[in-house]
């Protein structure tokens, strides 16, 4: 992975640091798990506090000497106590 270097992690990571204490991301926050040609499975920590935010998934183009910073997907929201009841009576259905 020879071009996955600190230019390369400073121009993907440009929009986003650590939630807990600002810090910026570095090449040294990743640790590649699994490689399997142009896809990557890092796992991400901030070295200052030590957050751990779990496994990211890249699909990095070895061949581009440009890369779009990355965006924050935001998830579903979370459950209420609406959906908790509603759960509950389908599980009393489905008895």
């Amino acid at each position: 992975m020879n071009k996955f270097d600190d230019r390369t992690i400073n121009e993907l990571f440009k929009n986003l640091c650590c939630s807990r204490c600002r810090n910026d991301f570095t090449k040294e926050s990743l640790t590649i798990k699994e490689q399997e040609r142009d896809i990557l499975i890092c796992n991400l920590k901030c070295l200052v506090c030590e957050k751990e935010f779990g496994d990211i998934v890249f699909n990095f183009n070895q061949k581009s000497d440009r890369h779009a910073p990355l965006d924050i997907i935001d998830g579903p929201p979370p459950i209420n106590s609406d959906d908790v009841i509603d759960a509950h009576e389908f599980i009393k259905r489905m008895k």
